[in-house]
C-alpha cells in the first residue's frame, strides 16, 4: 500500500520567534524530524528551564531540549542563540479542516490513527463539514474534495483516492499549525498559502512518500505515487521543493517553479527536469452547445499526453471532471449545463505534468435539439409545399424552426419559434437552396442550442402528363422529362392506385400501350434524377375511354374519349 504524507508548519514571526527550515539532529520518538524543531532565538534574561516551563506540554522536558541542543549547562545561554525545540514536545491542541468543496461521491469516516481502518462504515461527506485528526476522505471515480486547513491553505483530493487526516494541530504559544496527511491511494495537489514576503516566515511544507521526501519552499506543487510505475514525481508551480530519496540526509536536490522531478524504485532523485509549456487555449470557443464537449488544441512538442479539468471555479476548488487524453483533442461527457473553467497541461514522456493553461467558457446543451429526418440532408424537395420533420424530445413543449437560404442563418425566409408537434409544412417557398435547423424550448420558454444544419434543394414538381393520344388501336402518354431521368409509369383503375393494372420502367418521358377497353383509368409518374434521387408521383390523372362506334367492317370510326382532369 503506498502512504504519502504531507506535512505543513506555518510559523508566526513574534516575540523573537523565527521560522526553522531544516537542520540535523534529532531527539529518538519525540519529534518526527529535524524539519519540525520550532526555532527559539534566545532574549536577555532567558534559560531552557524558563522557556520550557512557557512552551513545553511537559516543563520537566528541558532536560531532552538540552541534550538535544548539546548544551553543557542549560542555564548559559547568550542572547540571539537559536535554541531547536521538537514540535512534539510543545504544548498543542487539536484542529481541523473544513470541506469547503465536495462534487461527486465523496464519503468521510473516523479513522484510528496510524493507518489503521476506519473506525465507523464511511457517510456521504457534507459540504462544510469539519474533519478533525483521524478522519478518512475517500472520492469515487468522480468524485472530488477540497479540505481547507486552518492557515488557509488547501489540500485538493482528486478522483479515486484515500486520503487519511493523521495530524491537524496548533501551537498557540508560538503560533504553529501543523498537518499531516496521509494519501493512502490515489492523488492530492496542494496549495499553501502565503504570510510574507521574508523566506523564514514563509509555511513549511514536506511531502514524503515511501520513495522521497519533498519539502517546500515555496507555495505550490503536486506530487503523485505511482504504484504501478513504483515511482515519485512532483512538479513546481510555485516556489522551490527540496527533493530528496527516502531516509536520505541532507536538505536535498532543490526543484525550482518551471521544473519537476522523479524519483525511482531505488530512491534516486533525477535531476531537475524543465516542465513542459502550457498548451495553447486561444482559440477554444467561449459557448458550447452539445452534451459530448470537444476542445481542440495544438499539440505540445514532447508530449505524449495531456491531462484536463474542468472546475466551476477558477482555484479549481469545485472541480467537476478530471481526463487524460491521448491526443491534443479533449473530450469531456456529462457535464451539466453552466459556466466553467478548463484547465489543461501536457504530460512529458516521464509522466510529468506540465504548466497549466485554463481557458473559460459557458456550456448551453440542453434541452438538446431534435434529431431531424426529412428532408434528408442535401436532399431534393420536387413539391409546391416542403414538409418538415423531426424526432420527439420529452424535454421540449414546443420547437423552434428556421429556415434560411444560407448556412449562417444570416437571411431567414421562415420562422416559427413554437411549432407544435413533430412536423411542419411550408407552402410557397420560391424554387433554390435551403438550409433549416430545429431547437426545443421547455415549457418555461429556456431555448436549448439549435441542432446541426440541414441542407435541402427546391425544385418544381414533377408536370402533369399530357392527355393521351388516342388512336384506333393503341394509345400514347407524354409528359415533360430532364436530361439522364428515368420514370417510373403507373395506371389503375382506381385513384389509390391499389392494385396497378400497368407499371413501367422508362428511359424517356413516353410511353406506347394497346387501347384499353370501355371504362374509367388513372394514371400517374415519377422521375428518378441521375443522381439517384427519386421524386414524388405526379398528381393522378383521370381519363375515360368509352366504347367505339364500328363501320360494317368492325373498324372503329368515332370515338367519344375525353379527359376528366386530376381525380379528387
Amino acid at each position: 500500500m503506498v502512504i504519502l504524507k504531507l506535512r505543513l508548519c506555518t510559523v508566526a514571526v513574534a516575540m523573537g520567534l523565527v521560522a526553522y527550515g531544516g537542520g540535523g539532529g534529532g531527539l529518538g520518538a519525540a519529534a518526527a524530524s529535524p524539519a519540525d524543531d520550532f526555532i527559539y532565538t534566545v532574549r536577555p534574561g532567558d534559560t531552557v528551564i524558563g522557556v520550557s516551563q512557557r512552551l513545553l506540554k511537559a516543563p520537566a522536558d528541558w532536560r531532552a531540549v538540552a541534550k538535544y541542543n548539546r548544551m553543557p549547562n542549560p542555564n548559559r545561554v547568550s542572547p540571539a542563540q537559536q535554541v531547536r525545540i521538537p514540535l512534539e514536545l510543545l504544548r498543542s491542541a487539536p484542529g481541523s479542516a473544513t470541506l469547503v468543496s465536495v462534487d461527486g461521491d465523496v464519503k468521510v469516516s473516523p479513522a484510528a490513527a496510524g493507518g489503521a481502518a476506519p473506525a465507523t462504515p464511511p457517510s456521504v461527506a457534507a459540504l462544510g463539514a469539519a474533519i478533525a485528526e483521524g478522519a478518512q476522505v475517500v472520492t469515487g471515480k468522480n468524485g472530488y474534495a477540497t479540505l481547507k486547513l486552518a492557515d488557509g491553505s488547501t489540500v485538493r483530493v482528486e478522483a479515486g483516492s484515500q486520503v487519511q487526516v493523521d495530524r491537524l494541530r496548533s501551537y498557540p504559544d508560538v503560533g504553529i499549525l501543523e498537518s499531516v496527511v496521509n494519501v493512502i491511494a490515489g492523488r492530492v495537489e496542494s496549495l499553501i498559502a502565503k504570510f510574507s514576503k521574508d523566506p523564514a516566515a514563509q509555511p513549511r511544507h514536506s511531502v514524503n512518500t515511501r520513495l522521497a521526501t519533498m519539502g517546500v519552499r515555496g507555495t505550490q506543487f503536486r506530487v503523485t505515487m505511482d504504484g504501478q510505475a513504483n515511482e515519485t514525481r512532483s512538479e513546481v508551480i510555485e516556489g522551490v521543493v527540496a527533493a530528496a530519496g527516502e531516509g536520505a540526509a541532507g536538505e536535498g536536490t532543490r526543484v525550482a517553479a518551471g521544473f519537476g522531478t522523479v524519483v525511482d524504485a531505488s530512491k534516486t532523485v533525477a535531476a531537475p527536469i524543465a516542465l513542459l509549456g502550457a498548451p495553447d487555449t486561444g482559440k477554444l470557443p467561449a459557448l458550447l452547445e452539445r452534451t459530448l464537449l470537444r476542445f481542440p488544441l495544438p499539440a505540445v512538442a514532447g508530449a505524449k499526453s495531456y491531462r484536463a479539468q474542468i472546475a466551476r471555479d477558477k482555484e479549481f476548488t469545485a472541480m467537476v471532471a478530471d481526463t487524460i487524453s491521448a491526443s491534443a483533442e479533449l473530450r469531456f461527457t456529462d457535464v451539466p449545463d453552466g459556466t466553467y473553467v478548463l484547465r489543461v497541461r501536457a504530460i512529458d514522456p516521464r509522466g510529468l505534468e506540465g504548466k497549466d493553461a485554463t481557458h473559460e467558457f459557458r456550456l448551453k446543451a440542453r434541452p438538446e435539439p431534435p434529431l431531424v429526418s426529412a428532408p434528408p440532408p442535401k436532399g431534393k424537395v420536387r413539391s409546391a409545399a416542403v414538409e418538415f420533420k423531426w424526432a420527439d424530445n420529452p424535454e421540449a413543449a414546443v420547437y423552434h424552426l428556421q429556415i434560411a437560404r444560407d448556412a449562417g442563418f444570416k437571411s431567414v425566409v421562415h420562422e416559427n419559434k413554437a411549432a407544435k408537434g413533430t412536423t411542419a409544412t411550408v407552402a410557397k417557398l420560391p424554387l433554390g437552396d435551403y438550409f433549416w435547423r430545429v431547437a426545443s424550448l421547455r415549457k418555461d420558454g429556456d431555448r436549448g442550442p439549435y441542432g446541426d444544419v440541414a441542407s435541402f434543394v427546391l425544385m418544381a414538381p414533377p408536370a402533369q402528363p399530357e392527355p393521351p393520344t388516342v388512336g384506333d388501336d393503341a394509345m400514347q402518354f407524354r409528359w415533360a422529362g430532364e436530361p439522364g431521368q428515368k420514370f417510373d409509369f403507373q395506371m389503375a383503375d382506381n385513384a389509390q392506385f391499389t392494385k396497378p393494372l400497368l407499371t413501367r420502367t422508362l428511359d424517356k418521358p413516353e410511353l406506347d400501350i394497346p387501347r384499353p377497353g370501355p371504362g374509367t383509368y388513372y394514371m400517374r409518374f415519377r422521375a428518378t434524377d441521375p443522381d439517384g434521387f427519386v421524386g414524388p408521383f405526379s398528381s393522378s390523372q383521370r381519363f375515360s375511354m368509352p366504347a367505339c362506334i364500328t363501320d360494317s367492317t368492325g373498324r372503329c370510326i368515332f370515338t367519344n374519349f375525353g379527359i376528366v382532369g386530376p381525380s379528387q
